[in-house]
């Protein structure tokens, strides 16, 4: 059996080495050339996975070592049965941390009293999910918004868009859908945001289109009292530069990539790989996971602002992965040679290891 994976993806050779040969390759640069032979193809999110490149190619599987599948051209795959897999869930915990460090670095920048803000939750899946158990370990009230989770019964309190919008702070985990009821394609749109009270907050680490990118611009230029912290961008990874430099924090499309993250994206296409070939597995993914330091969560919120950033920054520092991306894009506008999309590419491929921080169940 032939695999191409995705060069971003951990531990691809130890997992699968025993049983296929194990091409990597930067995952914007697969095309059907390097498929016309391959039995196994696994990407993450940038690889875009269609009739254009799979057509006439020997592919029989397909899996993205991610929770969003808006990349993947599903109906197509069905059609040609070709099977497909994903790893929902996989980076839930990652993105949470990078939620919380989010929101204390805004508070401490903006002196906020986390035990007086509320956060809105829209999308309550495996990440707003993890978020929501974050934020009970501290104490920091929120709100649930998820209309389709709340037409399936799902038991928890939902409310309002309308509701959400009222909060301090407002962060989206929403995949992205084009068509629907409840379509997420620009979901904070102009509207939204001008609702948004003054001081407030807005994080993004689902999806770029979510947020409509002019919109939040629009909104900083005119001088709106809104932070943005934006892990992912329309149009990636050929960003706004002007959005960037309005961002209160502005990192590359990482806010999962923590190595256990990385490393369970991994291991769910390894199980669903060896299930679809009747192989027994190997490997144990706890023994895969590596060590790392916990931060012992006190359950009472203190009162100064910046006590929850300083301790979160010796486990996680956001602002860190924040000027890394500014100094390196600056880079490039100041010379030629590289693009804003290369190097976007280049901080997500060398991104330092990050270890997840929190004991959460």
């Amino acid at each position: 059996m032939k695999i191409v994976a995705d060069e971003n993806m951990p531990l691809v050779q130890e997992l699968f080495g025993s049983f296929s040969s194990v091409v990597s390759e930067a995952g914007r640069k697969i095309n059907r050339d390097y498929l016309l032979d391959a039995d196994v193809l696994l990407v993450r999110s940038v690889t875009q996975v269609n009739s254009g490149l799979l057509q006439d190619t020997k592919v029989k599987f397909v899996g993205s070592a991610t929770i969003g599948t808006d990349h993947i051209d599903q109906a197509y795959l069905s059609e040609q049965g070709i099977k497909f897999a994903y790893a929902p869930g996989c980076n839930a915990q990652a993105v949470a941390e990078y939620v919380l460090a989010a929101i204390g670095y805004w508070a401490d920048y903006a002196h906020k009293d986390l035990r007086k803000c509320k956060v809105g939750i829209i999308g309550a899946g495996n990440v707003g999910s993890r978020v929501t158990q974050v934020l009970e370990l501290l104490g920091i009230e929120y709100c649930l918004n998820d209309p389709p989770l709340h037409e399936q019964g799902d038991s928890r309190q939902f409310v309002s868009l309308q509701n959400i919008q009222q909060c301090d702070v407002v962060t989206c985990h929403v995949p992205l859908t084009m068509q629907g009821q409840h379509a997420t394609h620009h979901l904070i749109n102009q509207q939204f945001l001008s609702q948004m009270p003054p001081g407030s907050l807005l994080i993004n680490s689902s999806r770029g289109a979510v947020l409509d990118n002019t919109a939040a611009l629009y909104c900083k230029q005119a001088g709106q009292d809104i932070d943005f912290v934006l892990d992912v961008w329309e149009n990636e990874p050929n960003l706004n530069i002007e959005l960037l430099n309005q961002s209160l924090i502005a990192t590359p499309h990482i806010a999962g990539y923590s190595q256990e993250g990385k490393i369970r994206g991994t291991y769910q296409l390894y199980q669903a790989v060896c299930k679809w070939q009747g192989i027994e597995q190997e490997f144990v993914l706890k023994d895969l996971l590596p060590e790392a330091p916990k931060w012992n969560a006190s359950a009472e919120l203190r009162s100064d602002t910046g006590f929850l950033h300083q301790n979160l920054r010796r486990f996680y520092d956001i602002k860190s992965d924040d000027q890394r991306m500014r100094q390196k894009l600056a880079q490039v506008l100041r010379q030629s040679g590289a693009t804003i999309s290369e190097e976007f590419d280049n901080l997500r491929k060398n991104y330092p290891q990050r270890l997840e921080f929190l004991e959460l169940m």
